[in-house]
């Protein structure tokens, strides 16, 4: 995991959330200290952490560590075109039913 993967995905996350570092670490119960030590020295969480993050932001470690994209699929060379991250932003803020009816719904667009 690069840091750098992580920081950028971290901070998306925590914007999508419209949260800031010290509202996040409020609500996730990891330690703000330890959030500035991510955001602001460089320091990358441990296991313990992103298992934290990633079940804070409902999203996986795997994620966050740019091992998957925002589908789940494994990582590979074709990037997302600004349309298709601004679709997984949306999707993102949506709650639990609403995501499944757009998944019902994209599952009939495409048979």
């Amino acid at each position: 995991m690069t840091e750098n993967i992580f920081l950028s995905r971290f901070n998306e996350l925590l914007a999508e959330s419209g949260l800031n570092r010290k509202k996040f670490a409020d609500k996730s119960g990891i330690p703000y200290p330890t959030v500035i030590g991510w955001t602001n020295l460089g320091r990358l969480p441990d296991y313990n952490a992103l298992i934290s993050i990633a079940d804070f932001f409902d999203c996986s470690v795997d994620y966050l560590t740019g091992r998957q994209d925002d589908f789940g699929n494994i990582h590979h060379s074709v990037e997302l075109t600004e349309t298709e991250r601004e679709l997984v932003r949306s999707y993102r803020k949506l709650n639990s039913e609403n995501k499944r009816i757009i998944s019902d719904i994209t599952s009939k667009l495409i048979k």
